[in-house]
Formats: structure tokens, sequence, C-alpha cells
């Protein structure tokens, strides 16, 4: 084989494996679950929330201006709770004008029906149901109208101030807006409400019988909670809250996901979601960011209980001469799962004094250590001892004498004794030199 045969042969060995490496890579999409938040596509915007630490660990297209389908239903539990969740037992009785403006998704309530607070409620949240929504509004505020005003209200007091609605349902509107930011402000104060969250969470809700019904089996239209209406999506950590879709306004979900074992609970935002192939990039999408937070945060301890950060010298005891110090409690921080305490984590400490003077009691407060990672501080405690050390009451006595001989009483003592003893000497060798002269005469 000639020399250049054997180049070529080489250029084209490694053409072939750059295209292999190509082809492997651009088959195996990234999880996202290290180095860095996972690809969010196909959706406007995208929010992700940690409720325990208050700490927001992705957005995207906060601000885009969406409609907001069916998370409007939100606000209408919120509303709704807030004026008649004191009283979930009362009766409604449904009529032609309540039902008149009723479209889309409804559990086929009826004029002349009666039903509870509590049943409209779960119609609401759970199975996302128009015509519970909207006897909800009659029934809190005596039109839709009145509880519409009362949402924008809310969302305004909220702080919510790029939205706006215009129904109960969020069927299309164009004048009804909002932004991931705002639902996602929205959807954090209603987790602060147990009676919302146990209704969200709620996979099938049986509907009593009322007077012109059987019973109803009422469903979660949130495939992350139910797998009744698509298995596909169905998210064991998932607990509650909101799903829906409109031809304008796209796939969006807000989901409330928790890990007990971690104690750790997200909130996920996807708005503007896109279907691609059959597949919801809505839950798509919420599931991808779940799936990476509770794999890529946890608590970790940066401080233990136990850990010896110095010795003080103890004075005045015959037994001991210095004590340890350690950490008063331990500091555990939420923080990437990948951090290294030994060489991320750094120390910054004092003493509140150079040294101790016996009697020193164990557990004694004895300065203050603070944990940082990088610039961030992540929490400070108390130095304590561990150790009781006892007193020597010679030694003390020693100290006693030694602190009286240094203070200004006894040196002012001390001068006072010597300008009296010179006195004294002059005064006295005065009246010699007296007694000498009066002898010689």
């Amino acid at each position: 084989m000639t020399k250049k045969r054997i180049i070529a042969a080489l250029l084209a060995l490694v053409q072939l494996t750059v295209w292999l490496t190509a082809a492997v890579s651009a088959a195996v999409p990234s999880s996202g679950t290290s180095g860095g938040p996972p690809v969010v596509d196909h959706c406007v915007g995208a929010y992700l929330y940690n409720f325990e630490n208050d700490e927001v660990l992705l957005q995207k297209g906060m601000d885009e201006r969406i409609y907001p389908t069916s998370t409007v239903k939100i606000m209408t539990g919120i509303v709704a709770i807030e004026a008649l969740g004191e009283d979930l037992q009362k009766q409604i009785a449904i009529t032609d004008e309540m039902l008149s403006r009723v479209s889309g998704n409804n559990i086929g309530l009826k004029a002349g029906e009666v039903v509870t607070v509590e049943q409209l409620l779960y119609g609401t949240l759970v199975n996302s149901a128009n015509d519970a929504a909207t006897v909800l509004a009659y029934a809190a505020y005596g039109s839709v109208e009145a509880f519409v005003e009362k949402m924008n209200d809310k969302a305004v007091r909220l702080g919510a101030y790029n939205t706006y609605y215009a129904n109960p349902t969020g069927m299309h509107n164009d004048a009804m807006v909002t932004t991931v930011a705002d639902t996602a402000l929205i959807a954090r104060h209603a987790y602060s409400l147990p009676l919302f969250m146990e209704i969200v969470s709620t996979p099938k809700y049986v509907m009593e019988a009322t007077n012109l019904s059987d019973y109803r089996n009422i469903y979660n239209r949130n495939c992350l909670i139910s797998k009744y209406y698509n298995v596909s999506y169905f998210y064991k950590r998932a607990i509650g809250m909101n799903a829906g879709s409109t031809p304008q306004g796209g796939y969006a979900i807000c989901a409330v996901a928790e890990e007990p074992a971690t104690g750790l609970t997200y909130l996920a935002v996807i708005m503007g979601g896109e279907e691609v192939d059959g597949n919801l990039y809505n839950y798509i999408n919420a599931i991808k960011l779940f799936e990476w937070a509770f794999t890529s945060f946890t608590y970790v301890e940066v401080l233990r209980a136990d850990k010896i950060i110095c010795e003080l010298p103890v004075q005045l005891s015959s037994t001991l001469d210095y004590v340890t110090l350690v950490p008063e409690h331990a500091i555990t921080v939420y923080l990437p799962a990948d951090t290294m305490v030994d060489t991320d984590i750094r120390y910054s400490y004092n003493t509140y004094t150079d040294a101790l003077d016996a009697p020193v009691q164990n557990g004694q407060d004895a300065g203050t250590i603070t944990v940082l990672m990088g610039d961030r501080i992540l929490g400070s405690c108390a130095l304590v001892t561990t150790s009781s050390v006892a007193r020597s009451e010679f030694l003390y006595f020693l100290a006693r004498v030694r602190s009286f001989t240094k203070g200004r009483f006894f040196k002012a003592s001390v001068v006072a004794a010597v300008v009296l003893t010179i006195a004294y000497v002059l005064l006295n060798a005065h009246l010699r030199e007296r007694r000498l002269r009066k002898r010689r005469r």
C-alpha cells in the first residue's frame, strides 16, 4: 500500500469516527440532570420553584403575554373559597340563567338541580368543569360579571399586574391574558390554601346523587394526577393543581409535586405548550423539570454538629489547659446534590476571647461560625465548648492577687505608702535635727 493510500485510509477512518460520534450524540437526548437545567422546548414559557426554600430554579418567557386557558380556574377556586369556603354544605339551586352561557367541558349540571358548594368546588377544580365554575360565580357574587371583578381585584392584590380575566372558566377571550410570572404568583398563593390543595389532589371525586341526577364520577383532568384520560403522563410525585388547553393558548399546566423522603415540594408552570406527534409538551416539560429538581437538588449537611473547629486555652484550672469548640448545631442547606462539602464549602469563625477562665461549662457559648459557599452565606451558629472544666481555687487566689496588684487601687496605695514613708522619714529626720539643735544650745 502506497503512502498516499495509507493517508487516505486514515482520513476516512477519522471522518467515520466523527460521523458515528455525532450520530450517537444526536440519538441520546440530554436529560439535563447534570451541569444545568434541562432544555424546555415546544412551549412559550416555563417556571420551576421550590416552596420550602423560596427558590426559583428555572425561568423562561416569564413576561410573555399569553392566553391563560384553564389556569384561570386556579383564581376561580381562590375567589370561590374565600367567599364560600366557610360553608361547604350550603345548597345552591341552579337556574337557567346560570347555565345559559356555559360551553365546553362540563359535568352535566341541570336547571332546577340543587347542589352544594363543595360539589361545585370539586367539579371546578378536579374536572375543570365550566358549568360548575359558572354556578360558583353566581353562588358567590350573584353574577359572572361581579365574580370576574373579584378575580381581577385579587390578581392585583397578589401583584399579578399583567393578568386580566374575562370569565371564570378559561374559555378563550382575546382580552383575557396573563404571563408565566403572574400565573406562578397566583399558583403559589393557591398552594397556601389547604382546602384548595386538598381538592386539586383528588384523582377521582364521587359526587353524590342530587334531586335531578344519579351520582357522578368526576375524574381529575390533570393527567399527572389521574390516569383516566391519559396514562402516559401520570406522575407519582404530583399532588395537584390544574391543566388545560385552548386552540389559541395551547397546552398549559400548573403542577405541584413533592418527595416526602426529602421534604421538598416544587411548583412547575408550563404555558403555551405544543402538541408534537401526539405528545403534549405541557406534561412532558413539567415532568422533565420535576425529575431534574428531585435529582439535582437536596438538603446538604454543610456543617456537622460534631466537627471540631478550634481549641481555646483555659486558665485557672489544674486539670485541663484547653477545651475544643464545636458548632451548637448542624447546618443543613438546600443545595445542588453534587455539592462537595470538603472543597466547595468554607468556614469563618471567631471566639469572644483569646482564652476562657475556669470554671467552664459543657456547651458554653464561646464564639460564632459562619458557613460560606463562594460569596454566599449559607448559615451561622454559636461555637460551644465540648467539656466542663473545674476551677483550681489556689490558682484562682493567685490570679486574684495578681489582678489586685495590677490594679489602679493597689498601685495608688503603693505610691501613697511610699510617699507617706518618705514623708515620715523626712519628718522624723527633721524632728531629730531640731532635738539635736536644742541640745547644743
